[in-house]
């Protein structure tokens, strides 16, 4: 066993403590994680999300603005920013974002959530995060290989490109030191359901990190009336197939025994959602909860503002979710769950304590 993590899951557990208490008690927790909407375009045609029917916004937070929303001291404490949108590439200005966000939270992670259509865009982003020594990792999404993918995405090409930029990725690592290894979303419906071992496979030989994901419907999405996912036992089966943890075991509860997803959701405590056009809200599922805006009032008023403790009521009531950021950060936030997970299999925290 490695001392290291011993100790790591004993400050786990009194920060989960804190926060739990904090959480019923206070609303002195601060984010820690944000998820920003750098644009609402999209230049996809997904079969399972239909963003790209939506009417963009035109007046979106320009980079000044972005700036002086991370300097309010509400977000001091963030660790990482999650760029998407929209399609985040499509923003002329998103060198200029990016370093916005560095310069206002220099210690924060960055992500890029792309789709891989203007992958000279995304290197071009990378390099610029490298010579500015800025702490940027890129995620895109893969859901089959060749022109099935193409298929699902609703563009000709979209894998060619997705391929070349994984492939580019993966050569910065090499050429310049690249810290970060590109990631892929696999979204998991009946339509890539198939393809999910090919993909698997793929991404082994490359050498990149590949993700799951539950498919969320909301109305961010505007795929409320897509019910894309029928838990057949080729479906579970992909399910079982996935790495052994308790956002897995969840998952399958759900789609087994109708088991509740609930639990304790730190949307509004130590992570938000800030638009493009500077509306906050909690997530991606209560999208159409605003709390306010932070070209009306500085993100340290909404945050204590009526509006901000209504959705935290709304919050509690929520019956969960899988989404991979929103379920993994207040789960980490808790951290009981966890413990709770590990105690129950107890064969998989002794290989937790020893993986090197």
């Amino acid at each position: 066993m490695k001392t290291g993590k011993i100790l790591q899951g004993l400050n786990g557990i009194m920060y989960g403590t804190k926060n739990i208490f904090l959480r019923a008690t206070t609303e002195s927790l601060q984010p820690k994680w944000l998820w920003f909407g750098v644009t609402d375009r999209c230049n996809s045609r997904c079969v399972y999300c239909d963003i790209w029917h939506k009417k963009p916004t035109k007046d979106v937070l320009t980079p000044e603005e972005i700036e002086k929303t991370l300097r309010d001291p509400l977000f001091r404490d963030v660790e990482y920013i999650l760029n998407s949108g929209g399609e985040p590439t499509l923003r002329q200005d998103l060198k200029e974002i990016i370093l916005a966000e560095h310069r206002a939270l220099p210690k924060a992670r960055l992500q890029l959530s792309t789709n891989g259509l203007l992958p000279e865009r995304v290197i071009d982003v990378v390099k610029f995060a490298i010579q500015h020594d800025i702490d940027l990792s890129v995620g895109t999404s893969l859901d089959a290989i060749g022109d099935a993918y193409d298929s699902i995405r609703g563009v000709n090409g979209n894998f060619r490109k997705v391929d070349w930029l994984l492939h580019e990725l993966v050569a910065l690592k090499k050429e310049y030191g690249y810290k970060q290894t590109p990631t892929f979303g696999f979204t998991l419906t009946d339509q890539t359901l198939p393809f999910l071992e090919e993909v698997k496979t793929y991404a082994q030989k490359l050498g990149v990190n590949s993700l799951v994901q539950w498919y969320n419907q909301s109305s961010f999405y505007g795929n409320t009336k897509k019910d894309l996912t029928d838990y057949n036992k080729s479906m579970i089966k992909a399910v079982q197939s996935l790495p052994y943890g308790l956002l897995r075991e969840m998952w399958l509860k759900w789609i087994e025994e109708g088991y509740p997803i609930k639990f304790r959701c730190f949307a509004m405590y130590t992570f938000c959602v800030l638009k493009c056009n500077g509306d906050i809200s909690p997530c991606l599922s209560l999208w159409d909860v605003k709390v306010g805006n932070v070209r009306e009032s500085s993100p340290t008023t909404i945050w204590h503002s009526n509006e901000a403790k209504k959705a935290r009521k709304i919050i509690k009531k929520c019956q969960g979710c899988l989404n991979v950021w929103g379920a993994g950060w207040s789960l980490e936030c808790s951290f009981y769950p966890y413990l709770l997970f590990y105690l129950n299999h107890p064969h998989n925290l002794v290989k937790k304590l020893t993986k090197k």
